[in-house]
């Protein structure tokens, strides 16, 4: 006995795109790879982001205060931790955190022009910058024939739209690529999307020093103009096409979501918890501040000497003094009798006096610690070895910077 079994005709296109249906746009994508390194780029789990505060949540400098940034500036400042920013030339412009930032981010920094620069000088530069240690972009092999590219990836807002630019360059700013993006609509939130091929040659820091380093430009000087998408043996960060932001007076420029991954696929951005954010931060930059309720810290003294030592919440990239782009230390006021309390083997206060610097003959430095030498008032005289509890005093501060 035969038996003949028929089915009905259908058409393989339209059954394959409703197999696509559930699966989502990057369930899709995941089918579609060629290979298991495609499916890898696709998915992007773990850690990914190489830059650190990409959500611009950090801001142990100035908080939601502002700073104008001019060019008495030389080591630039910080609107938020981790991204140095200068104004190098005849302009100004106030740095701070912003709260305007797109759905999905609480805040931004922002850069508004307080003094225009309408003729600036071929050396004259206005950019922020990050600078990526070296321990962290190592696995990149760049200056190898296994170099991996990068995609960067941010939001971005301004009052002046049109042709923007800046560079990846490495730590001698012997070696850059200079990108473009285009910033179509006036104050309007927009998503840009860089990839950048890994470079072959130059020497790339591998250690405790700049890794890489990204520049974002607001109209620098001629003399830093080079071809976009070309790796180059040259220090140039912007291209002739460069909006001339600091010509316009009060114009504001926002950015956050920064993320720099590896590979060619831009992903949603990895939001990290606050505390491991922070952590990462004080890495480059830790800041004691005084409170009114006094935090006390254990010291010793001898003669007309205190000696304190401030535990770091974090190890520092660097010591200070190194001779290596060491750690450096700041302080809101050099005079001690203002910057400390201090109560030593009785109950009045020991008073403190003189002023001090950041230098070893007063301030010494390990990658956990910081040690100071706090000089008493004349007069006073502890026995040695007694036992101190110094405090900071409220509204003043100590900070630890170890950026590069």
């Amino acid at each position: 006995m035969t038996v003949r079994v028929t089915k009905p005709e259908f058409n393989i296109r339209e059954k394959l795109s409703q197999l696509e249906k559930p699966v989502g746009k990057k369930g899709s994508e995941i089918m579609k790879s060629e290979t298991i390194q495609d499916a890898r780029e696709v998915i992007r789990a773990g850690r990914k982001n190489l830059i650190i505060n990409g959500a611009c949540s950090i801001s142990q400098r100035h908080e939601s205060g502002t700073y104008t940034l001019d060019g008495n500036d030389g080591a630039g400042n910080y609107p938020v931790d981790r991204f140095r920013s200068w104004a190098i030339g005849g302009g100004a412009f106030t740095i701070q955190r912003s709260d305007d930032a797109p759905p999905g981010f609480r805040h931004s920094m922002m850069y508004t022009v307080s003094t225009t620069d309408t003729s600036v000088a071929s050396s004259e530069y206005y950019c922020v910058q990050q600078r990526i240690e070296g321990y962290n972009t190592s696995f990149l092999k760049w200056g190898t024939n296994d170099a991996i590219p990068v995609t960067l990836s941010f939001y971005v807002k301004s009052d002046i739209p049109g042709t923007y630019s800046g560079s990846f360059w490495n730590s001698g700013q012997s070696y850059s690529c200079v990108f473009e993006y285009e910033i179509f609509e006036q104050d309007v939130w927009e998503y840009k999307v860089v990839s950048m091929p890994g470079p072959t040659v130059a020497n790339w820091n591998s250690v405790n020093g700049v890794g890489l380093g990204i520049w974002w430009d607001f109209g620098s000087g001629g003399g830093f103009v080079a071809t976009p998408g070309i790796w180059q043996s040259t220090g140039d960060f912007r291209s002739t096409n460069q909006v001339p932001f600091m010509s316009h007076s009060g114009a504001k420029f926002r950015m956050t979501g920064i993320q720099l991954e590896p590979g060619l696929v831009a992903t949603e951005f990895e939001h990290r918890n606050h505390g491991e954010e922070l952590a990462l931060c004080q890495r480059f930059y830790e800041k004691w501040t005084g409170e009114s309720t006094y935090n006390w810290y254990t010291a010793h003294g001898y003669n007309t000497n205190i000696y304190v030592t401030f535990p770091y919440k974090v190890p520092k990239r660097n010591s200070f003094p190194d001779g290596n782009g060491g750690a450096s230390v700041e302080f809101s006021t050099t005079s001690a009798s203002s910057l400390f309390s201090a109560y030593g083997n009785t109950s009045t206060s020991a008073h403190l006096d003189g002023a001090f610097t950041s230098t070893p003959a007063n301030v010494s430095s390990t990658n956990n610690d910081l040690s100071l030498d706090i000089t008493l008032s004349a007069g006073t005289y502890t026995p040695y070895g007694t036992a101190v509890l110094v405090s900071i005093e409220p509204n003043q501060w100590i900070a630890v910077n170890a950026e590069f």
